[in-house]
Order: structure tokens, then C-alpha cells, then sequence
């Protein structure tokens, strides 16, 4: 293992026509000493031939391949695997990592911590922008109370640590990202999140995201609740159940339509009213008991 050395590691599929932008931010970073490891999830040959290409230019792009289709975690996990660096950086392949992010990272004192995150720029098909903000210090009991990673997919972890958890889990359909920051922080202590912004998110809800299927994020976060429910306080396990079913129903119940089949849409809507007419025919009775 090289500990001047870090390794960047960028799952990958079907996505020629936004890698090469993820990679360009790689390249571009102030902090030269690093591998560029694209881990493709895909066998079709065509990000292969990409990626190749770049790599005859810049020798610190490494193209990796699963030997059968994994899912994004698993290709981070190949990736994890095959790091020379002692500290790891992940992004997915349509973000942006910024040209000073891994020499911001690389000075921070990472023995008191579990791992470092930062801001992001969250930036929309329409051109619009927000700056959703972190707290500094990031642990796990805000973690499991929030019920959402707050920490975000963007991390910078010493590659020793990611062994040490065993990496990414890739048994969850979805909320990976969320599983490993509360296995960091129960096995390691605090997170520090650096307080500027430091990667480019694109939210295109016009493209598959695990993120963007109700479903698959619905079971995901089911299974984070028994998968660490020892580990979670009493308090922790309600605060963490109330606020995934207020954010899978605040934030993705209005979209229901455009990712699940119309059965499946109409069947939640006919539910929710039931609901709602119950809860009011018991409210009428129990006004009338009165």
C-alpha cells in the first residue's frame, strides 16, 4: 500500500456519455499523487474502449471490470479491492469531484475520525442549484435518528477501515452508502464533514437512480432498521422508523406515478384514502361518545 497515494474509485454503467466529465474531474485534481480505478458493472466492451483510451493519455486511469454485473456497490467493492492508495475517494460517474478536493481532504488528520465528507452542489436538469449543508461532526446516533445519510455517497476512508467493516454490503437493494457511514461511525467514532462544498451533484430525475425507485429505496431502508437494529437505542430505532416513512411519503409519494407501474401507483392512492377515511370516521365516533 502507497501512503502518499490516493485511489479514486468511480463505479460505472452505461453511462459513456457522462464518464468521461467524472474522469476529467479526477485528472484536474491539485493533489497529483493519485489513481483514477473506473469500475465498470457492464460487459458490453464500450466503456472498456473509453476508458482504455483515456488511459493511453493519463497511466493513473485504471479500468476495472466485475466478472458478472454487481450493482454499483459491487463495483465499488472491486474497486475497493484493488486500491493501491491508503486512503480511498468515491464519487459515481455523473458527478463531479472538484480540483481541490483531494488535497483538502488529504490534510485533514483522519486518525480521530471515522471518515471525512463535505458539501456538495446539487445541481438540477433546469440549471437550478442548491447548497444542502452538513454539520462538521457527523456520528452515529445522528445518523440513525435522521433515518437518511446525511453524510452523503462522497467519501474520503482509509482504505484499512472499509476492510475492517467489510466494505459495501451488497446484499441491500438499496441505502448502501447509508449502511457503510453507520457501520464507520459505530466501528470508528465521529465523521468530520469538511465545511465547503467540494463535489457537484447532478440530480437528473430523468435517469435511473436506485435513489429515485420507491421500492427498491422502501426495502433498502426496511432492512437497515433490522440489519442494525441491536446497534440502534430504543429512541433511536422510532426516531430513525418515523422519519424514513415521513421522507419515502414527503418526498417520493408525489412521483409515485412516473416510477411505479399505475397499478401499483393507484393501489397506494386507494390505501392512503382508506386510511384517511378511517381516521376520520374514528374521530366522528369518538366525538359522539362524548
Amino acid at each position: 500500500m502507497n501512503r502518499e497515494l490516493v485511489s479514486i474509485i468511480i463505479p460505472t454503467y452505461k453511462r459513456q456519455d457522462l464518464l468521461p466529465r467524472a474522469i476529467r474531474s479526477a485528472q484536474n485534481q491539485s493533489y497529483k499523487n493519485i489513481e483514477i480505478l473506473i469500475c465498470d458493472d457492464e460487459k458490453s466492451g464500450e466503456t472498456k474502449a473509453l476508458v482504455e483510451a483515456i488511459a493511453k493519455e493519463d497511466s493513473r486511469v485504471k479500468y476495472l471490470q466485475n466478472a458478472r454485473s454487481k450493482g454499483a456497490c459491487g463495483a465499488r467493492n472491486t474497486g475497493i479491492v484493488a486500491a493501491q492508495g491508503e486512503f480511498i475517494s468515491l464519487f459515481d460517474d455523473d458527478d463531479e469531484i472538484l480540483a481541490e478536493a483531494i488535497g483538502t481532504f488529504i490534510k485533514l488528520d483522519l486518525s480521530q475520525y471515522s471518515f471525512a465528507c463535505a458539501w456538495h452542489n446539487r445541481i438540477y436538469d433546469n440549471g437550478k442549484i442548491k447548497y444542502p449543508k452538513k454539520p462538521p461532526i457527523i456520528n452515529f446516533e445522528a445518523l440513525a435518528k435522521s433515518g437518511l445519510n446525511i453524510a452523503g455517497s462522497m467519501l474520503f476512508v482509509s482504505k484499512k477501515n472499509l476492510e475492517a467493516i467489510r466494505m459495501f454490503d451488497e446484499t441491500l437493494s438499496a441505502c448502501q452508502d447509508y449502511d457503510l457511514t453507520l457501520k464507520l461511525t459505530k466501528e470508528f467514532g465521529d465523521a468530520i464533514c469538511v465545511q465547503k462544498a467540494l463535489f457537484n451533484y447532478y440530480s437528473a430525475n430523468n435517469r435511473e437512480r436506485i435513489s429515485n425507485n420507491i421500492d427498491k429505496k422502501y426495502r433498502g431502508m426496511r432492512a437497515i432498521a433490522l440489519k442494525h437494529a441491536k446497534r440502534f437505542s430504543k429512541e433511536d430505532r422510532a426516531r430513525y422508523l418515523y422519519n424514513t416513512r415521513k421522507y419515502l411519503y414527503d418526498e417520493h409519494i408525489c412521483r409515485a406515478f412516473t416510477w411505479l407501474s399505475m397499478r401499483e401507483a393507484f393501489a397506494e392512492l386507494r390505501h392512503a384514502i382508506k386510511r384517511k377515511i378511517k381516521r376520520a370516521f374514528l374521530s366522528k365516533n369518538n366525538k359522539g361518545e362524548r
